[in-house]
């Protein structure tokens, strides 16, 4: 991997198969990070769910099954469940998205994606993260937070400031959620002498004869895989907060 200084950097948590702006966060920064070792939470959440358009132009639930130890259980250790609605959701897309103008070309990635062998929810994530990433010309570098950083800490604004240190990080691309419902606290990271940007993406248009915004790539891709990114890239907007 590149082992230059990285000055941007994102953190976020491995998500099952993002909305376009979770990819242009990918694309804007130098050092993308994936939380791998904080809780999964109470389900659903999106790193086992989002969202896709069926052939009526309804929005649908396109999800994975997962089991998780406890609540307090770490990404990392949450495991995806290979049980008939795995392959099912991945057969909802053929059902829904067969006449799409890059079906054949999207399909190879679903199914490559779909025959990765690791159980961890968060290796699987990772996996068909990067891959749509080198599919569609985004080239960050990658890391995984508890594999290359080690930082245990809680709460959370704590372990994102010291992953950014260690990362060498002078600019921090935050979700727009996360910010909102304060998580972090713009005039810690001044403290530490880091930007904070918060996202304010401006979902772009585009073609698909029944479009919804706010779904995942999947959509994007099936209809518009030759200049995803491109578009992608039309809907970058991010406020400087200190």
């Amino acid at each position: 991997m590149n082992k230059k200084i990285a000055n941007k950097v994102a953190i976020h948590q491995p998500n099952f198969f993002p909305w376009l702006g979770y990819f242009e966060c990918i694309d804007i920064v130098d050092m993308y990070i994936f939380l791998d070792d904080v809780p999964f939470g109470s389900k659903p959440k999106r790193m086992n769910r989002n969202f896709i358009s069926n052939h009526k132009g309804e929005k649908k639930n396109f999800t994975m099954s997962v089991s998780t130890p406890s609540l307090d259980s770490e990404i990392r250790d949450c495991k995806v469940v290979r049980d008939p609605f795995f392959f099912h959701y991945r057969d909802l897309l053929k059902e829904n998205y067969q006449n799409a103008p890059f079906f054949k070309e999207t399909f190879k990635i679903i199914d490559e994606i779909y025959e990765f062998k690791s159980d961890s929810v968060s290796d699987f994530n990772i996996n068909l993260v990067t891959l749509i990433c080198a599919k569609i010309g985004i080239k960050t570098s990658f890391r995984i937070s508890s594999k290359d950083f080690n930082c245990r800490c809680r709460p959370t604004e704590s372990h994102i400031l010291k992953i950014l240190k260690k990362a060498k990080a002078s600019d921090f691309y935050g979700a727009k959620r996360g910010i909102e419902v304060g998580l972090y606290n713009h005039l810690n990271f001044k403290k530490e002498k880091i930007n904070i940007y918060k996202q304010e993406f401006i979902h772009p248009n585009y073609n698909h004869r029944n479009f919804l915004p706010y779904l995942s790539i999947i959509d994007l891709l099936f209809y518009n895989f030759d200049n995803a990114l491109e578009i992608i890239r039309t809907g970058r907007n991010w406020v400087k907060l200190n």
